[in-house]
């Protein structure tokens, strides 16, 4: 019984997790990718739980299904997080990224078909399931389905290291525009979407070590085989959860950027008229919006608000901020509201303040984006700065 529900308990979970994404009616476009990422997926561990349960005939029809699922796993995930940090569109030029788990998968049902009943009877007790030791001299299609079992090795490792480096370098750069647009990032960047690249990266090195051991010794011996199918099982559920809270992306940030442009501006950038008085000016204009005017205080404030205010384009607006303050417009815009919630909390009239009430007056959304921006930029809780005042 147990050995049963850990070789189903991956596909209970993914199976659990789609219906969710199905039933959300908020779906962006990554969602809906993601809800096919899933599927694969499902088809994936539904073939192990054959394996694992000594369907011999169903496996050995599934076998080549099961290595292009297995290998276009993380090629669709690299492609769920382009739709979140790049692609406006799902571009289908895109899809050869699955050409390895094509080809190796085509290869596979080729030998598979080619091999004699007495082959695959072979195949399967000597070398997928261990079920008698390996005699050796094998014929040149058994040779051959050992020669996949080796390229799926080395192209699983390929992939799981190019979806980890490119991976990690579109969110990056997603994050960066996220921070020179938004004063408020909450909800926004992608920081969780790294974590589920780490959790993927603990599934791939628990699945290289069985495929180094072999299936069959998890099948030799059934308690082991709680050790990857828990960890695939938690693994799957951070990936899951986190892409469902997902409500964010590039199609969002597009959106809001859709500004309507000031003509006279536009003329004037296009001219490339900002000399370095004229850069000066700008910024002491954009000073005096923020320390006097105090439009920080504005919980959603955006570049394309700042950029109006001073009279030109959100790419001189940015350009303003990086080369005068080097720093991005996110955290120019919060060092300003966390020097004036440092006034609050050290002011003797407002120590009744509440630190949701410090954290509204000084312009953040919310008391959590409050204490994030105020550990950051101070190393220290507002709770603590605060009784640190009155030590």
């Amino acid at each position: 019984m147990t050995y049963s529900l850990f070789t189903v308990m991956p596909a209970f979970i993914i199976l659990f997790w789609l219906i969710l994404f199905s039933l959300d009616k908020k779906k962006n476009r990554a969602k809906r990718f993601f809800i096919f990422f899933l599927t694969v997926a499902l088809v994936n561990y539904t073939i192990h739980w054959c394996y694992f349960n000594h369907n011999y005939d169903v496996y050995r029809v599934l076998d080549s299904i099961w290595v292009f699922t297995s290998l276009s796993v993380f090629p669709l995930y690299y492609y769920y997080i382009r739709l979140l940090t790049t692609d406006i569109q799902i571009d289908y030029k895109w899809s050869w990224i699955l050409i390895p788990a094509f080809m190796l998968s085509l290869f596979s049902g080729i030998i598979y078909l080619m091999m004699s009943p007495y082959e695959i009877e072979v195949f399967n007790n000597e070398i997928l399931y261990h079920n008698r030791p390996q005699t050796g001299g094998y014929s040149q299609l058994i040779r051959l389905q050992l020669l996949r079992m080796e390229l799926f090795k080395v192209i699983f490792t390929i992939e799981v290291i190019l979806t980890v480096i490119f991976g990690l370098r579109h969110i990056k750069k997603f994050n960066e525009k996220v921070f020179d647009y938004y004063s408020d990032v909450k909800d926004r960047e992608l920081s969780n979407i790294k974590l589920t690249l780490l959790f993927l990266v603990i599934t791939a090195i628990i699945s290289m070590i069985s495929g180094f051991i072999g299936k069959g010794f998890f099948v030799d011996n059934p308690l082991l085989l709680a050790l990857p199918s828990i960890t695939h099982s938690l693994a799957l559920f951070g990936v899951c959860y986190v892409g469902y809270k997902q409500h964010f992306s590039i199609e969002d940030l597009f959106k809001d950027q859709l500004q309507p442009v000031d003509k006279k501006h536009q003329v004037e950038d296009e001219e490339n008229v900002f000399t370095d008085s004229k850069y000066d000016e700008l910024y002491e204009k954009m000073e005096h919006l923020l320390k006097i005017e105090q439009i920080f205080k504005e919980p959603d404030l955006r570049l394309h608000d700042l950029a109006y205010k001073l009279g030109t384009n959100r790419t001189y607006a940015s350009q303003l901020i990086n080369n005068k303050v080097n720093s991005n417009f996110c955290d120019y815009i919060n060092s300003h509201r966390i020097t004036f919630a440092k006034k609050v909390l050290s002011s003797d009239d407002e120590n009744q303040s509440t630190l949701d009430e410090v954290a509204l007056k000084s312009g953040f959304s919310s008391q959590s984006s409050f204490y994030r921006v105020f550990m950051k930029m101070e190393g220290i809780s507002p709770s603590k700065y605060r009784k640190g005042l009155t030590k």
